[in-house]
């Protein structure tokens, strides 16, 4: 039964989550039919104006005013507009919109008050820029419409004002298939509420079951410590995988909405003590080969409230409705969470987890290494492996025993007399491991397959693996 609901919850969420939007425009330099020098601000208006599909527009060196890019190019020959010398010219106030379809934004610095929006567009792109401005949101991402875009291999920060590096969705809609790739986001000031550095929706119903299909993948974030939620989902079918998360504080948390993944992140606390782990609302997420090294709550099932009316997933509440959602059909496997202090959280509530699925996953806490304020219901565990202070669960999937990690890369995995190796549960979710390598079956207990005898693929991302100047 249990192995079905997750074949099941897999099939659908790999089919709503593509690894790379449709529309998303091509590298530039690839489609140019025509190259336009550009110098001063008379003349990239009157470039921009008169902009067609294939023309590529080459800024010289020097600060810009800000513009609106209605023209648009298409998917075979976007339009284009790039500093000559990368991070040589750039913007310094106002809002560069971007209206038009398959319109590249390439190199620039946004500095001042500067930012960078997007709406209603269909395969467009900023990459390689770097956003250091006064600006409450760099980037935002807007409209019915927009679908396919992109923002790749950008530097955000330092940022000392509240807001966020990346802002997906206004109410009432957010745009689909948008991938956040290879970014450096990094050194965001404390806040309060509302400066999470990455998020999703935020505006309730509208958003939080709508499925954008949104995908965060290979981004590097450090110092993020602007609200208690690093990275907000609030909205549905939206992906965050193959990420490294460093020093930052609070959570990556699914705030609200159905059908997310989290999916073969590195997230250490390196002594932060206000980092912490995974966090998930509502119902029907994939959390799985992830390694979280924190000081305090590894993983946090939120607390369960009881919605009005008690809907399905994915319909939303009768009345309105404030709290933290029960957590209902997640599945949690194949992750390794290391708490100095505690372990993963299993919530309670008026509410408990109901079906939970929680297998082949490594906890190692000085605390309790699982904790619930209330026992979840209908629940399935196998083949987890808890060591260190306390249990807090016993029983039929669980074993206490020392899991004999060795430090490799910077990351604990099982030992070469660990009893994790070959002791998994055999699963159709863990195909590979956290490091990219193929999964064996049995496989280990863990998010490292230390048993694979092939070289890793994935190894926590550094600052020469995003940014302006990465590959």
């Amino acid at each position: 039964m249990a192995g079905s609901r997750l074949f099941s919850l897999l099939t659908a969420l790999l089919l709503l989550s593509p690894a790379t939007p449709a529309g998303a425009a091509p590298p530039s330099g690839d489609s140019c039919l025509r190259t336009i020098p550009v110098s001063g601000n008379s003349a990239f208006s009157a470039a921009l104006t008169a902009a067609k599909p294939g023309d590529c527009l080459s800024l010289a060196d020097g600060t810009y005013n800000a513009v609106a890019a209605k023209n648009s190019g298409s998917a075979a020959n976007p339009i284009v507009i790039s500093a000559k010398n990368r991070l040589k010219a750039g913007f310094s106030s106002g809002t560069v919109a971007v209206t038009g379809s398959h319109v590249t934004f390439e190199g620039f610095t946004f500095t001042g008050s500067a930012n960078f929006r997007m709406t209603d567009t269909v395969g467009s792109r900023v990459t390689r820029s770097v956003f250091r401005s006064s600006a409450k949101e760099f980037v935002q991402l807007y409209g019915k419409n927009g679908d396919g875009n992109r923002v790749d291999h950008n530097e955000m920060g330092p940022k000392k004002q509240e807001g966020h590096f990346v802002q997906i969705g206004q109410n009432p809609y957010t745009p689909t298939t948008t991938l956040v790739d290879h970014n450096y986001f990094h050194d965001l000031a404390s806040g309060d509420q509302g400066g999470e550095a990455l998020r999703v929706g935020g505006f309730g119903p509208p958003g939080d079951y709508f499925k954008s299909h949104t995908v965060f993948e290979y981004n590097l974030l450090v110092h993020c410590d602007g609200d208690a939620e690093i990275l907000s989902l609030k909205g549905s079918a939206n992906t965050f995988r193959f990420n490294t998360v460093r020093a930052s504080s609070g959570t990556i948390n699914i705030r609200a909405g159905v059908d997310n993944v989290i999916q073969g992140n590195f997230v250490f606390s390196d002594g932060n003590k206000k980092a912490q782990g995974i966090r998930l609302s509502e119902d029907n997420h994939l959390i799985y080969n992830n390694y979280v090294e924190v000081i305090d709550k590894p993983l946090i099932l939120n607390a369960g409230d009881p919605k009005p009316g008690n809907p399905p997933p994915g319909v939303p509440p009768s009345g309105e409705f404030k709290g933290h959602a029960q957590v209902r059909n997640a599945v949690v496997a194949g992750n390794t969470f290391i708490g100095i202090t505690s372990g993963v959280d299993f919530g309670g509530g008026s509410a408990p987890p109901l079906n939970l699925t929680f297998s082949g996953n490594i906890v190692r806490s000085g605390g309790t290494n699982i904790g619930h304020g209330s026992t979840p219901t209908k629940s399935t565990y196998a083949a987890n492996l808890l060591f260190g202070g306390t249990p807090g669960i016993s029983g039929p999937g669980f074993r206490v025993a020392d899991p004999k990690l060795v430090r490799v890369a910077g990351v604990f995995q099982p030992g070469p007399d660990s009893p994790a190796l070959r002791a998994g549960a055999a699963n159709a979710i863990l195909t590979e491991d956290v490091e990219g390598r193929q999964r064996l079956s049995p496989p280990d207990i863990g998010a490292v397959e230390a048993s694979s005898t092939t070289a890793p693929v994935r190894l926590p991302l550094t600052t020469a693996d995003v940014g302006p100047s990465a590959p």
